[in-house]
């Protein structure tokens, strides 16, 4: 890195401090934002976790839940396994979309 370049990131930097930004990207194009990342990303700001795994381990407790349900003939809150698979198959029309809409 050059001395121009290492100014350049420092001012960079001190302008987002100054007006409070959080180093945001902005929407780039795949196929450069490796390149723009490389120019304004001065490595301070960690990524952004993924949420994939939490997001997966959720689906399966709850597909394991219902499993146990559907085994165990268990009611949970007065709920079986019945119920829930006939809430899913459920054809609602806009009538009963709005209901649910004005109820909230």
């Amino acid at each position: 890195m050059n001395e121009s370049e290492a100014r350049r990131r420092e001012l960079l930097r001190q302008t987002r401090k100054l007006y409070n930004e959080d180093g945001f990207v902005p929407a780039v194009h795949p196929r450069y934002g490796n390149i723009y990342n490389n120019l304004y990303d001065d490595g301070m700001q960690e990524r952004p976790k993924n949420s994939f795994f939490f997001r997966l381990s959720l689906g399966i407790l709850c597909f394991v839940c219902y499993v146990w349900m559907d085994y165990g003939k268990v009611n949970v809150a007065n709920v079986s396994s019945d119920k829930i698979v006939n809430q899913i198959e459920k054809q609602m029309d806009m009538k009963d979309i709005e209901a649910v809409w004005k109820n909230l």
